[in-house]
């Protein structure tokens, strides 16, 4: 353990390591793995049993003195500097870049929802950019605030709205599906044989994006304070948190498509046509929730760059400002796409394939390999479950991209 210690302190954050000191790096990772019994990540499908009820499990980010408290530090305790940076950095980044894209587009709708009847049972692409602009001011306000821990209300707030419009969502997709009157067709007759097949490839990811969480764990931890244990405290939360997710979410689909049939909407909510002022209800439930999440997602943007600015440069702004101007930018770019690619349900499969699966499904059990270098049963599963879930995510991408290109040849920004 003090070996360890002493290696990341010393050579953790240098760029010019030879090829050897990489691979001291991982072995001494390795070591430290198997002598304390842990989970390099806790996430859905690699959630390895045995491990995670061993006797006073400790994580990788936990050792001695020094904490890892980001994805990125992570991968470079396994991987070496170089290549832990280059293997975490491009899909976490560009999954967190996505997710605050995807919100802003689900904010834009929801806005739309409350403010008009207009979207009922069509995804609303249509006139909603000055909706999610309405939405990226609100962001401007909230990413001024200066970390996470600043932002817990807002948090808990966002896990209420989650909570109060999946219900919604839930009980009066279920009073229309129980209506005799009610028609539902889930044939598809009128739809090509390309679009189901693209369109099954793209609902892949959509699946996938219920555990987009997934991209911010190591950062969440770290903002835990001990004692307890931040693993147990964080474990309680994720197996918590999960069983609402899988309750809620996994509701409204089956309730939906049962109501709606084939005819369901990216978002359910669009589809409902009983009492209005619930139906708004459940938009602003909705918008508070992505507003939420927008925040947890570039938090480590905005410290990262912002660190990054302030150790390049002699003289670097003061905080405030920094924050002033970066955090604007930020969101007036992720605002302006959300603009250009209104398309929640295509968004949705994009994000997961290039960011979401990679980080959720694919990294973690590559991270185990390297570290515990498994052997037989255990070895064959990860290697299963990294060539599967590299499979979906590439069917996808294909998918997405394929419906995002036929979508946008019927869109206009200025509609």
């Amino acid at each position: 353990m003090q070996k360890f210690v002493r290696f990341v302190e010393e050579n953790g954050h240098q760029q010019d390591k030879k090829h050897t000191e990489d691979e001291e790096a991982a072995t001494e990772a390795t070591d430290l793995v198997e002598s304390e019994r842990e989970v390099i990540l806790p996430s859905g499908p690699v959630s390895f049993e045995v491990e995670l009820h061993a006797d006073e499990p400790r994580a990788l980010h936990e050792h001695g003195n020094r904490r890892l408290n980001t994805y990125r530090e992570l991968g470079e305790a396994v991987f070496g500097p170089v290549a832990g940076k280059w293997a975490v950095l491009p899909v976490q980044y560009s999954l967190m870049i996505g997710l605050c894209i995807t919100y802003s587009v689900t904010a834009g709708q929801s806005f739309k929802g409350v403010a008009s009847d207009s979207c009922n049972g069509a995804d609303c692409q249509e006139g909603i950019a000055g909706w999610i602009m309405l939405f990226g001011a609100s962001q401007l306000l909230l990413s001024q605030v200066p970390d996470f821990h600043s932002l817990w209300w807002v948090s808990l707030l966002g896990a209420v709205m989650s909570v109060g419009y999946c219900s919604i969502a839930v009980v009066m997709s279920w009073i229309k599906a129980a209506d005799p009157e009610s028609k539902v067709v889930f044939s598809r007759e009128d739809e090509s044989r390309a679009d189901y097949i693209f369109g099954v490839f793209n609902a892949l990811g959509g699946i996938a994006f219920t555990f987009g969480g997934q991209a911010v764990l190591p950062e969440i931890q770290a903002t835990l304070a001990k004692p307890p244990s931040t693993v147990k405290s964080m474990m309680k939360g994720i197996a918590l948190s999960y069983a609402i997710v899988i309750l809620a979410y996994y509701s409204v689909a089956i309730s939906g498509y049962a109501a709606f049939g084939s005819g369901v909407s990216s978002d359910v909510l669009l589809n409902l046509t009983g009492s209005p002022a619930v139906v708004k209800a459940a938009n602003m439930f909705v918008v508070v929730h992505v507003a939420a999440g927008y925040q947890v997602f570039a938090m480590p943007i905005f410290d990262m760059v912002e660190t990054k600015i302030r150790h390049s440069l002699r003289n670097p702004p003061r905080p405030l400002t920094l924050r002033l101007l970066f955090r604007s930018l930020y969101v007036a770019g992720t605002t302006f796409v959300a603009c250009l690619l209104p398309f929640f349900g295509e968004l949705m499969g994009l994000i997961s394939s290039i960011g979401l699966m990679p980080v959720t499904f694919i990294l973690p059990p590559a991270l185990w390999l390297k570290a515990k270098r498994p052997q037989g049963v255990v070895l064959w599963v990860n290697v299963a479950i990294l060539a599967f879930c590299s499979c979906i995510a590439l069917l996808s991408l294909v998918g997405s991209v394929r419906n995002i290109v036929v979508s946008a040849q019927n869109y206009s920004l200025f509609d």
